[in-house]
Order: C-alpha cells, then structure tokens, then sequence
C-alpha cells in the first residue's frame, strides 16, 4: 500500500560552481566543431573560424556563421546552462551543454553576437569567474551588437547570423620563445583542419557546408578570407583492398538491428584519409559513427577488437541514428562514444546474409595486410635514389624496398651524342639522361625532379649496376644492351614527334 508521504515539491538548480569543470575533456579541435554544430543547426552554408594572435600568441578564437541568427529570447536560452532546445531530428546538437562547454574549456570569457531576419541584433556575455558564482550574463548594447554585425557580415557575407568569440583564451602557449610560439600554431592550425575536414567531411564534400580557417595578428585579420578545410574522407580509397568487401553485417538485440558495412583498405595505403593530419592510418582502425551525416567517432575498437598493426585496413561505418541512446551513448565532447554491453553482444553475434561473422571480417582484413607485407620482406635492399627523383618518387621507393645504407644514386641530365640515351658513371654514382630529349619527357620545360616516370623505369633498370664497387663482364654487356635498345627507341620517338 503506498503511503502519501510528499508534503511538497522544491527545484534544485545546479551549483554555479560545476562551470569550472566545464569543457575539461575538450580539444581546441573538439571545441571549434562543437561550435560548427550549432552553425549547421542554425543553417548555415559557411562557418568562417579565426584564430587571432599578439605577438604569435592565440589570444582570441572566433567561429563566425550565416545561419538564421538569434532574438533576444533565443540567445537568452542559448547561454542558460544545460538549456535543451526543442531538437529536431536531424540536429547535430544533443545535450544543450555544446556552448559553453567547448568555450569554457578554453577561454574564459564568451561573446556571442548574433543578428536574426527581422530582429535587432543582439549580444551576450558570460565571464567565467562570475558565471561559476551565480550564473550571471551581460547584456550588450544594440549599438555594439550592430556593429558587430557588420563586421561578421564583411566577412561572411550575410546580414543574418552569429559571431561566437572567445577571449582571455587559457589552453595556448605562453613561453617567451617566437618560434615555439608559430611552431604551437602551425601544430594547432593542421590538426584543427584534419579533425574539421574528417567530422564534417560529408557536408564539405556535397556542399551543404563551406568552413575555411584563418591565423593573423589582432587587429590586422579584419575581413580577410580564411584558406578553405578540405574534406578528409576516411574511406576515400580508390580500389578495395578485397574484393568482397565492403559488406554489410547486421547486429542485433531483441527487436533493435544495426547495420555494420565493414570496409578494408587496400594494402600499403600511404594517401589523405587513410592517415588524418599527421597521425598514420594504424591510428584509425576501427568504428566510424555518424549521426546526421557528421562523424561522432573515428576509429576505435571501444573493446570489441583489440587493436594491432595487422588490422589497420578494418574500419567499420555504422551511421543508424537508432542506436544511439540503445547500443551506444554519446559524451557531451561528441568526440566518441561508449558501447554498452548490450551492443558488444550483438557485435559478437552480428552476421552478413553470406553467414560472415565480424571475427571473419577481421580476420580478412589482417591477411590483406599480412599477405602484402610478406612480399615486401622477400625484396632485397636497394641503392637509394637522391638528387633527381621527385621527392614522392623517392619516397614510394623507399616504402616499396629497403635502402643500403650509405650509398644513392644521382639522376642528371648532360647532351650527349644523338644516338645515346644515358650513360652510367659509377665513380660518382650518377645516372646520365641525354638533355637532347630532355623535351620529349619533360615538354613543358625541365626541372631538378622532372620526368618523374621516366626515372622511376631508369632507376629500376639500372640500380643494380650501382650497387656493386665495379663493371663486371656482365653489368657492361647489359649496359651496352640497354644502350643499343633504348638509343633507337628514343631517336625513333624524336622522329614520330618531329622532334
């Protein structure tokens, strides 16, 4: 029997004081997207971001947008913490944290401007020290938050939209040394537009969204245009690494099903994609998970595999909204999320119509790996190409075969008689191409690393000779062979071209 013991009911607010912790697991890079998010609700087509220094030093970070801008009511509710909007389906927003959150993470001051159809333009402004007091916001002036609109709209183009600005920025460096100070932003500027060409690369791609960066001095940035983010497609490859794949296997849990398509990498992978940034594409084995079309994961087991060299070809994509919230849950970061364990039960379980199991697809991928490096093992190590060879060339070699330590081989152009292609010259190590048909291979006129095919086919006809301490018998009558054939080939080639 329930006894009636409520005699009265109280809201409880927050503590200020949890704003301190706020946006403690943020990135710079997870922050700035963060913010994007809200622009894509908001309907923007372009997010301008700036990051604005003194001396070298990031002091300022702005995220400027088109979208449908904000009333007073609406930025009212948009800085109250833990505010819930009414989310529409497709929304990239979730816990109404997003906000400050990200901004308190790394500043401790947060401006918002922002200038809707039809409405005065307004602003606000939250001081971390005050907000984690008592929860207070300024109230900007209409003039201020006018003025403020046009200069997002120089920028953007827009007379509709919202400026969010972060001053008294914490998370940058602060030694005395300028070098470090422009090597700190270099670092930060390349991994800001990795991680926002791969979490949005999507919208870039299909150009719903256009987001472009920008670094300059306080002061000198005005309405300067930033370099676009290109999109960095994690699955951007070319040819599969396995004919069957990708496949689509399909986890289940009582009534719920999600759909797993299972990709494999081809071998050797070495492009924009399979790594992101400056991190290798070992990195980024794993589960990729969309929510509207934005990346929430990249990579990761989250304990359902474990991790090995032999399995960097594996990415799986599961982008069904469904299972968010029944097999996975979402930190407030959107920078991954955590599988429940009713999840890794149905992983275990999951199955492609053929009856493959996701242990087999793993097992598909490592063999793909494994089979491509055994070849590699058998080669034995080469003289390595130097002065000459583009510097990509070189490097594909270089991932292809091993090098002999200490020694290369030069690639140079000299005239020589008609009738001669090249001419080898073991004392310096140095491969000669007859600069008379210099045109034939490099026609728009020549260059240290010209002719890249052209000395990939020469370098591998001819390194062995290299590679010894002298001419034997043999390596002149193989010379002499290659001399013969390829002398006539190229004069032949001179005649058809009319050259």
């Amino acid at each position: 029997m329930e006894r009636d013991d409520v005699v009265q009911r109280i809201r409880l607010a927050p503590d200020a004081g949890l704003v301190r912790s706020l946006g403690a697991n943020h990135t710079l890079e997870s922050a700035v997207a963060d913010l994007v998010d809200n622009s894509v609700d908001a309907g923007a087509t372009r997010v301008s971001v700036r990051l604005l220094t003194r001396r070298d030093r990031l002091t300022q970070v702005e995220v400027l947008d088109d979208g449908r801008g904000m009333d007073s009511d609406a930025i009212n509710a948009a800085m109250t913490i833990g505010h819930q909007r009414d989310y529409r389906q497709n929304d990239l927003g979730h816990f109404g944290m997003g906000l400050k959150a990200a901004s308190f993470g790394h500043a401790d001051t947060l401006t918002v401007w922002s200038t809707k159809l039809d409405a005065s333009p307004v602003g606000r402004r939250i001081r971390r020290a005050d907000f984690s007091k008592d929860f207070t916001c300024e109230v900007l002036s209409s003039e201020a938050a006018m003025e403020h609109s046009e200069h997002r709209s120089a920028i953007i183009g827009s007379d509709v939209g919202t400026s969010i600005i972060w001053t008294e920025v914490r998370n940058a460096y602060r030694g005395n040394a300028s070098d470090e100070a422009r090597r700190w932003l270099a670092t930060r500027n390349e991994a800001l537009r990795a991680h926002l060409g791969v979490t949005f690369h999507r919208l870039l791609t299909d150009g719903r969204l256009h987001i472009d960066v920008l670094i300059d001095e306080l002061g000198d940035a005005l309405a300067a245009p930033g370099v676009p983010v290109l999109p960095i497609d994690p699955f951007g490859y070319a040819t599969t690494g396995h004919p069957a794949y990708p496949k689509a296997l399909i986890a289940k849990a009582g009534d719920t099903q999600v759909k797993l398509n299972c990709h494999v990498w081809p071998a050797k992978s070495d492009i924009t994609g399979f790594r992101i940034g400056t991190k290798s594409g070992e990195q980024f084995q794993g589960f990729y998970i969309y929510r509207n079309d934005r990346l929430l994961q990249a990579g990761g087991w989250s304990d359902t595999a474990n991790p090995s060299p032999a399995r960097q070809l594996a990415r799986v994509v599961l982008e069904d909204g469904q299972a968010i919230g029944s097999f996975l849950t979402m930190n407030p970061e959107k920078s991954g999320l955590k599988f429940e364990p009713i999840f890794h039960d149905a992983i275990g379980r999951a199955a492609a119509t053929d009856g493959t199991t996701f242990i087999e697809y793993l097992q598909v991928a490592e063999s793909v790996y494994t089979n491509a490096n055994k070849r590699k093992r058998r080669r034995r190590p080469v003289i390595r190409p130097d002065k000459g060879f583009a510097p990509d060339l070189r490097k594909r070699i270089g991932k292809e075969l091993p090098f002999i330590d200490g020694d290369s081989i030069d690639l140079k152009w000299r005239r020589m008689p008609a009738e001669e292609f090249f001419d080898v010259q073991l004392s310096t190590k140095t491969l000669w191409l007859n600069s008379r048909y210099r045109p034939l291979f490099a026609p728009h006129g020549g260059s240290l690393n010209d002719a890249p095919v052209l000395k990939a086919l020469m370098f591998l006809l001819t390194h062995e000779v290299f590679e010894g301490r002298h001419l034997g018998s043999r390596d002149k009558d193989e010379i002499a062979l290659w001399k013969s054939v390829l002398g006539a080939a190229v004069m032949a080639e001179a005649r058809m071209r009319g050259e």
